[in-house]
Order: structure tokens, then sequence, then C-alpha cells
């Protein structure tokens, strides 16, 4: 009986070992390649390009190089950068207080840490006074990257001031004339994403987020569906651009607009936070859905604050209909026909069109009760017409939306380079509101367009990043033309030891060496500052 158990035990590891080998994912980058005489340059390159697909797209690559018998060379891609354990920007406060507790320290520790976050905007472990120097150190240590700190720093108190954030900001741009603040951030893989904050006259501040890294939807004028789309973005680095403003607004570390200082006083909070950034929200439901929630607690704001816009998923507005989240609804509309909707947004064929959409909203209003906000981009000659006005009366009465539950909301284009229309003026603007009040009955207000000195609209201070990236990556190109390439000869030399090192970067710039042997200063002299080329 106890050989049957043991057998029995025995096979259940071969097959648990079997389905972790089917289900295993391929290492990052683990090659062997034989190179002999002139197939060096073309395996590394080989070997460099089939890295380049799996690995992020900035960083360093570090490759061993070890001589075995046959003059086979085995290249293992080791990883740089670890993510940290906490994020304190996104943490919760049942979550620090687990972790913390697990470190062995009391409840109200986390408690105190949790109010120095939520409540005061601080994410620097170093200001939180009334902590002590070894919970201090704890929190760094788990909240920082271990490529930003070394054991010392975090002994001798020089702690990193990253809270563990998945958001890097890399360019920040405040407009002198209305206070808007326009942040671009890099990822950890390396993407780009945009977040803008925005102050009213009557004391609000307001903070439009992006759900998606890019964008699928193709909207024509719009910079962010020019670019494409990436990927989605997590809960965490939807509700971190959100917390990254809110925590900066209570510390006081963003400047009141000098206009705006009486209505906003000294104690600045977050009031509003819209989904109009990059990408589409409802095509990124779960992570948006599972980010509300998180918003409310970190932030303080009520879901009636938070607006969702959409170009019109109809399955996901069914979705949302059915959510006990009661956040806003906006729909991007913007043309009262499917022939002028579906030229400027792609999205309204594969989502069935005028009819299926306006039927939904109609749904959407009966069964939940919330007024419904239309956007409409006000393009000059396009859309801006008093019959086009008409046509948009006409729709919401032959689809029977209620009067009450629809408010438009009317912007004059933000311009991008690449769609030639232009914004509405301001006599095309009033007239446009007028019909749909005084003939119609429609709530109808313009949107103050706001930052258009600093690049706010949606995605354009990405793209004139992307474009100056472009632009360096070709520089590089043509500068490398000059540099000499791997000798072929470095294959052939014998070395003494059985390990050596090569880092190069993502251009194929061989960065810096390390060979051990009796070739060895001749090795490094002749491969480094060299490219690595297909030959």
């Amino acid at each position: 009986m106890r050989q049957v158990f043991f057998i029995a035990l025995f096979l259940m590891s071969v097959v648990e070992r079997i389905c972790a080998f089917g289900t295993r994912p391929r290492p990052l980058t683990a090659y062997s390649r034989h190179f002999t005489g002139s197939s060096m340059k073309a395996s590394v390159q080989e070997s460099r390009a089939e890295t380049k697909k799996q690995r992020p797209a900035t960083g360093t690559i570090s490759m061993s190089v070890k001589k075995v018998s046959g003059g086979q060379l085995n290249l293992k891609h080791q990883e740089e950068h670890q993510p940290p354990l906490m994020n304190l920007f996104t943490i919760s406060k049942e979550d620090l207080t687990d972790i913390m507790g697990s470190w062995g320290y009391p409840r109200y520790r986390a408690d105190q840490v949790y109010h120095w976050i939520k409540d005061k905007g601080v994410v620097n472990v170093d200001e939180m006074h009334n902590i002590p120097k070894k919970l201090k150190q704890d929190l760094a240590k788990f909240s920082s990257s271990s490529s930003e700190q070394s054991e010392q720093e975090f002994v001798t108190g020089n702690h990193a001031t990253s809270a563990g954030g998945a958001l890097e900001v890399i360019r920040e741009q405040v407009s002198p004339k209305d206070g808007t603040v326009k942040r671009l951030y890099k990822l950890r893989d390396g993407l780009l994403i945009e977040s803008v904050l925005m102050p009213y006259d009557d004391g609000r501040w307001t903070t439009c987020i992006s759900s998606q890294a890019g964008c699928a939807q193709g909207c024509v004028f719009c910079a962010t569906g020019q670019n494409g789309f990436q990927r989605q973005l997590t809960s965490d680095e939807i509700v971190e651009q959100v917390t990254r403003f809110s925590t900066f607004l209570k510390s006081n570390q963003l400047e009141v607009p000098k206009g705006n200082r009486k209505r906003h006083g000294k104690q600045q909070r977050l009031s509003n936070v819209v989904f109009m950034g990059e990408g589409e929200p409802l095509a990124n439901f779960r992570n948006v859905m599972e980010a509300v929630p998180r918003i409310q607690e970190l932030a303080g704001i009520g879901a009636r604050k938070i607006t969702i816009s959409t170009v019109g998923i109809v399955p996901n507005i069914r979705k949302l209909m059915e959510s006990p989240i009661q956040v806003r609804l906006a729909v991007s509309l913007h043309c009262a026909n499917d022939f002028e909707r579906s030229a400027l947004l792609p999205a309204n064929r594969r989502f069935g069109g005028l009819q299926e959409l306006m039927t939904t909203l109609y749904d959407y209003i009966e069964t939940t009760g919330r007024r419904l906000t239309l956007e409409w981009a006000l393009i000059e000659g396009e859309n801006d017409t008093p019959r086009v006005a008409r046509q948009l009366g006409d729709l919401l009465l032959q689809y029977k939306l209620r009067r009450d539950m629809v408010h438009v909301n009317v912007i004059p284009l933000n311009p991008t380079g690449g769609y030639k229309g232009t914004a509405s003026g301001k006599k095309r603007v009033d007239e446009f509101i007028r019909i749909l009040d005084e003939e119609f009955g429609v709530s109808c207000t313009p949107r103050v367009r706001r930052g258009i000195d600093i690049d706010a609209g949606c995605g354009q201070l990405k793209a004139k990043e992307l474009e100056a990236e472009e632009r360096e990556e070709e520089l590089k190109l043509q500068s490398s033309v000059d540099k000499p390439y791997v000798s072929v000869e470095s294959t052939t030399v014998d070395l003494d030891s059985s390990e050596s090192t090569i880092c190069m970067n993502e251009d194929g710039e061989i960065s810096d060496v390390t060979f051990h042997g009796t070739e060895a200063d001749r090795l490094i002299s002749m491969v480094k500052g060299s490219v690595v080329k297909d030959v």
C-alpha cells in the first residue's frame, strides 16, 4: 500500500512538471549560438533582433559570454530593473496595514503613515516626522526600485522620493495664462502617457487622465488616435495619475494661478476626474472600473464627480448601465449622421452606427436616471453650421432622449498637426448654442479651452516627444555609419578565463566590455565603441 502511495505521488509530480513545462513562458533571452568565422556578426545581430522583440524598448542589455568547446557562446539577458514592492501613491489602507503588520509594526503606525499619504499628500518618508527612523528605512527600501538605491543609502537615511510610483515625470508644462498643468509620464516599460490638471475660477481642480497608452479608435482629429494603440493601462497606472495630482495639491506643491488664488485659498484639493485623456476608457473596462473605487478612496472624490468619456462602445455602455458604480457618462458624438460620423470616428461603423448608439443612450437614461453629456468638437465649416445644429436637435427628438437628461458640451477643436481642420469662431459657437437652446430646448454650453499654449490637448505633448526621439534616433544612425565594426578576429582569440562580459545598448553599440586572458587588452581596444553589424 505504501509503495502504491509513493508511486502515485511520483506520477503526480511528473504530470505537474509536464503541465508546467507546456505553459511556462519562454525566458526573455536564452540563446545558444555556434559562432564560426564571419557568422559571428550575423548571429549576434539575430540575437539582438529576437531580444528586442521580447524586452522593453529602453535600458541596457547585459550579456555574459562564456567560452566552451567548439566555439559555442551562451548569451543570457539579465534583468536590471525590478519594480518596487509598494507604491505609496496607490496603496490602500488595508494593504499598508497588512504589510507593516508583517514587519512587526503596530496598527497605529500604519494609521500614521496613511494619514501622511492621504490627508497631507506626503509620500516622501523623510517628511513623515512622527514615525521612527527604522520604519522610514523600511518604507524607503520597499517602495524604491533596487536600481535606484544601495543598501548604504537606506542606512544613512538618503531615501528616494519615488515612493514606488509606476510613473516617471519626464516633462511638465504649466500655462502662464490659465495655470493648466500638463505632464508627460514614462511608464516602467518605456511607453509614454499624458495627464492634465486644470484650475477653474469657481475653485474646482479637475484632472484629465489616460486609460490606455495610445488609442485604437482612430479619431482623425485626435493626436492620440493618429499615433495608434500600444497597450492597456493597469488600474494602478490609472489611479496613480489621479493621486499624484491629489497629493501635490494637498501638499501645496503646485502654484495657484494669480487670478484664482482668492477663490482657491490655501487648502487645495482635487474635485473632479475626467477620463478624457489618452485611450478609450470603455475599451479598458475592467481596469477602469477597478480604478474608480480606488480613486474615490485615495483622492476622496465621489463617483458623481468622476466622468467616463467614450466614442460609443455600445456593449460596454450597457455594462456600465448595470454597474453599481454611479459615474457620469459623456459620449463623443461630434456628428448627427452616420456618413459624417464614420468619417471622423471610424468606431461608429464597428458598433452599429448612430441607431445602435442612440437606442443604447435612451436605455441608459431610463435605466440609471442619470444625466448624459454629449461632447461636440466644433470644426470650422464642418459641423458647426446652423443646419448641423438642427440635425443634432432632430436626432435627439427622433430617439426620444429626454431634454432634461441631456446636456450638449461644445468645444472649439484643439488643432493637431495630423488634421487640417480648425477651431470654430465665437460667432459660430454662439449660434450653434442658441439654436439648440431656443429651438429645441436642449441645454448646451461651451467648454472653456485650457492649456492651448502648452499642448494640453490629448496626445499633443506626447506626439512632440516622440518626434524628438525619432529625430535623435536618425542622428544616431547617421553618426554610427562612420564607426568601426566588430572584427571577425575577435571570435578566434583564445581566452584564458572562462567568463567575459559585453554590455551592448539597443542600438547595437557596445558600451562596455570585460575580457580576461592574454589577449584581453587587444580585444577591449578593438571592440569598445564599435557597432555590431550583420555581414
